[in-house]
């Protein structure tokens, strides 16, 4: 469980593509997920956004095309327990 304070550090770099539009270059669906994760089957981008390339998750399950146009949006990433702190991070969705 990552502390209060250590999500509250990291926010800046997990959220600096908040709201960026970008293209897909690369994905791929998740059929099953690791211990901890709860949603299968999930897909996850390779988005170029300006000169960087960002990898994440699709919010939603329709497979996507290459050159695609996406936009980041803050989503709750994972499900906490009883007394943790909810996570919220960048996921990709269709533009």
């Amino acid at each position: 469980m990552k502390s209060a304070a250590k999500l509250w550090r990291e926010r800046g770099e997990r959220l600096k593509y908040a709201g960026k539009r970008g293209a897909v270059v690369s994905w791929t669906k998740i059929l099953e997920s690791p211990v901890g994760f709860e949603a299968d089957p999930y897909i996850v981008v390779m988005v170029r956004v300006g000169k960087e390339i960002v990898v994440g998750q699709l919010t939603d399950l329709e497979e996507p095309v290459i050159g695609e146009k996406v936009v980041a949006v803050i989503r709750r990433l994972g499900i906490a327990q009883k007394g943790e702190v909810l996570e919220y991070g960048v996921k990709w969705k269709k533009a």
